[in-house]
C-alpha cells in the first residue's frame, strides 16, 4: 500500500439563538450558573447583542459529529447549558424559549442559528460554498418557519422575511482573496454593501489558530435541540459530499443568481408549499416548476452516502423526511411549529409547557416522533424502516469499493462464490470480467450462453473487423471443445469449422501469435493456452477479455 485517504466528517460550530420573554436577558445570562464542558470539548461560549435585546446565543465551537455517540455527547452538553439558562429565567420570573415563539407582545423576533462548518483548503471552501447556494433555496423552505403563535403566520422564513442583512450567495469562481475582492466589489455595486458574511452562505479565512470556514446564516432559529441536531447533520452531510468531490476532481456549477433570486423569495415567501424554477437550455421551452418538497428530497437522495458515512440513523433525520416524505407514508407533513401551534389554540398554558418540552428534548426524533408514533405507529414504522434500509444499503454501496464492485477476499473468491482468479484486465474490452478459455461465456460483452456471439466479439476496441474470421465461425459456443472423429486433434473453440491443428499452427505463424507449442505467451498476458490443434486466431487490435473466446 502506498498511501491511504480517508475522507470524514469535518469539523463544525453552531451557534443556538435562545430569546427571553419578561426577564432582561443579560441578567439571566450573569445570574445562570453553567455546567462544565464534557472531556473533549470546548467550554460554550455564551452572550447578549444590545442590537437585538432578549437574544441570548449559546455558542459550541470546532464539534466534531460523526458518530451518534459524538452528537450525544454534543447536544447533551448543550441542553445542559438551555436547562441552566432556563431555570435562570424562571427565578427571575421570565421565561426562556425559542425565538419567534409569541408568548406575549413583548417576545422577541424571530432569529436564525448560524453555523460554520471549517475546510482544510480553498478548493474545498470554494465547492461547499457553491454547493450551499446552489441548495440554499431548499434549506430556507426546508428549515424556515414563521412565528408561532396565535394567529398562524404562514410565511416560509419570517426571520428573512423582515430581515435586511442578508444577501443571496454570490458563486466563487474561486476562494482566492483576489477573486473575492471581485464579488466584494460586484456587491457594493450592486446592493451597496461590501461585507461578503451578508451573504446567505460566505467564506471565511483562516488564521494561524483557526483554519478557513465557511459560514451558513440562512437558517431560522429551530424550535428544538432535536430539530437543530437534524440541521446540524444535514450541514455535516453537504460539507462531507463537497469533501469528496474536492478529493475527485470534481468542482459545481454556476446556477444564474436571477434563477437563485427567484426560487429563494419563493422559498422565503412559501416554505415548503413553494415551486421552484428549473434552469433551461439555451433556446428550449422552460421546464415545469419543481415542488420545494421534490428539491428537498432530491438533495436528500444525493446526500444518502455522506449521511451513511457519518452513522445517520432515520430517528435523527425525523424532523427533514415527516415534511417531505411523511404525505407517501400517509402521515401528515408534521413539523415541530404545528405541535406549538396546536397548543396555542387549545391554552397559553399548553403554548408555554410544549414550547419548554421541545426546546429541551435531544433525543432523535424527540417528542415529533412520540407524537406521530400515538397518532399512526404502523406508518411511522414503514417510514423509519424505509430510511434504514436506504441508508444501509448507502452504507454497504460505500464498503463495496469504487463503483459499487464488490470487494474480493484473500482467497481470490468474490461475493457471489465465483473463482476470481484468470480474469482479463478490466476495461480493455467492453467493460465486463471476462472468464477464462474452457469457463463458459462472460456476463458483460462475453459469449452468450446460447452459442451466440455479440457484436462485441465480431469487432475489436476500434470497430474494425477481427482478420483471420468469418460469420459462421461466430456461431461457435465460447469456452466448450467441439469434439472430432476418432483420431482427429482438440480443435480450438475459435478455430474455423474443420480447419486442422496444422492450418491453426500456420496460421498463428504467420500473424506471430506464437509457434503453438501449448505454453502462454508471455507478451500477450491475457490467459490463453494454446494447444497443438489451433490456437485462437487473434488480430492485433483484439480486446483482451480474459481468454474467453469471441
Amino acid at each position: 500500500m502506498v498511501s491511504l485517504t480517508v475522507v470524514g466528517a469535518t469539523r463544525q460550530s453552531f451557534t443556538k439563538t435562545l430569546a427571553v420573554t419578561n426577564a432582561d436577558a443579560a441578567t439571566v445570562v450573569a445570574s445562570a450558573w453553567m455546567p462544565a464542558a464534557p472531556p473533549g470539548l470546548s467550554p460554550a461560549g455564551i452572550s447578549t447583542d444590545p442590537r437585538r435585546p432578549g437574544l441570548v446565543s449559546v455558542s459550541l465551537e470546532n464539534l466534531w459529529l460523526g458518530t451518534p455517540a459524538a452528537r450525544d455527547e454534543a447536544f447533551g452538553y448543550l441542553a445542559a447549558l438551555v436547562r441552566t439558562l432556563a431555570d435562570a429565567a424562571r427565578s427571575l420570573g421570565g421565561v426562556l424559549h425559542a425565538p419567534g415563539v409569541r408568548l406575549d407582545s413583548s417576545s422577541p423576533p424571530a432569529a436564525g442559528d448560524p453555523h460554520v462548518l471549517f475546510v482544510t483548503d480553498g478548493a474545498e471552501q470554494e465547492v461547499l460554498v457553491n454547493l450551499l447556494r446552489r441548495h440554499s433555496p431548499a434549506l430556507i423552505a426546508l428549515c424556515g418557519r414563521g412565528s408561532v403563535g396565535v394567529p398562524t403566520d404562514r410565511v416560509g422564513s419570517r426571520w428573512l422575511a423582515d430581515s435586511r442583512e442578508h444577501l443571496t450567495t454570490r458563486y466563487l469562481a474561486s476562494a482566492d482573496p483576489r477573486h473575492l475582492d471581485h464579488v466584494r466589489s460586484d456587491i457594493r455595486r450592486r446592493d451597496g454593501i461590501a461585507d461578503l458574511t451578508r451573504m446567505d452562505v460566505a467564506p471565511l479565512g483562516g488564521s494561524q489558530d483557526r483554519p478557513a470556514a465557511v459560514l451558513v446564516r440562512c437558517l431560522d432559529a429551530q424550535l428544538s435541540l432535536t430539530d437543530l441536531r437534524a440541521q446540524a447533520l444535514l450541514l455535516a452531510a453537504l460539507a462531507l459530499y463537497a469533501r469528496r468531490k474536492v478529493r475527485s476532481g470534481g468542482r459545481e456549477g454556476n446556477t444564474p443568481q436571477s434563477l437563485l433570486e427567484k426560487n429563494r423569495a419563493r422559498a422565503v415567501t412559501q416554505g415548503l408549499r413553494a415551486k421552484f424554477l428549473q434552469e433551461g437550455g439555451r433556446g428550449a421551452k422552460p421546464a415545469d416548476p419543481v415542488p420545494a418538497r421534490e428539491s428537498v428530497r432530491r438533495l436528500l437522495d444525493e446526500l444518502l452516502l455522506p449521511l451513511g458515512r457519518l452513522e445517520a440513523t432515520a430517528e435523527e433525520l425525523v424532523p427533514l423526511l415527516v415534511p417531505v416524505d411523511g404525505p407517501a407514508a400517509g402521515l401528515p407533513p408534521t413539523r415541530s411549529q404545528d405541535l406549538i401551534t396546536a397548543a396555542a389554540t387549545r391554552s397559553p398554558y399548553e403554548l408555554v409547557a410544549t414550547a419548554d418540552l421541545l426546546l429541551h428534548d435531544t433525543r432523535p426524533g424527540g417528542i415529533l416522533l412520540d407524537s406521530l408514533r400515538r397518532e399512526a405507529p404502523g406508518r411511522v414504522e414503514l417510514l423509519l424502516g424505509s430510511w434504514t434500509q436506504r441508508l444501509a444499503r448507502a452504507e454497504s454501496t460505500r464498503h463495496s469499493g469504487p463503483g459499487g464492485r464488490r470487494r474480493q477476499d484473500t482467497k481470490g473468491q468474490n461475493s457471489r462464490g465465483q473463482n476470481s482468479k484468470g480474469r482479463g484486465e478490466r476495461g480493455r474490452g467492453q467493460g465486463g470480467d471476462r472468464p477464462r478459455s474452457g469457463t463458459g461465456g462472460g456476463k458483460n460483452g462475453g459469449a452468450r450462453s446460447d452459442g451466440r456471439s455479440t457484436t462485441a466479439d465480431q469487432q475489436d476496441r476500434q470497430g474494425r473487423t477481427r482478420p483471420g474470421r468469418n460469420d459462421k465461425d461466430h456461431g461457435q459456443h465460447h469456452g466448450r471443445q467441439r469434439r472430432r472423429p476418432e483420431g482427429g486433434g482438440p480443435q480450438s473453440e475459435s478455430g474455423a469449422r474443420g480447419a486442422s491443428g496444422a492450418r491453426g499452427a500456420a496460421s498463428r505463424d504467420r500473424r506471430g501469435d506464437g509457434d503453438g507449442d501449448g505454453r502462454r505467451d508471455p507478451e500477450r498476458g491475457n490467459g490463453t493456452i494454446r494447444g497443438n490443434g489451433g490456437g485462437s486466431p487473434r488480430g492485433n487490435g483484439t480486446p483482451r477479455n480474459g481468454g474467453g473466446g469471441s
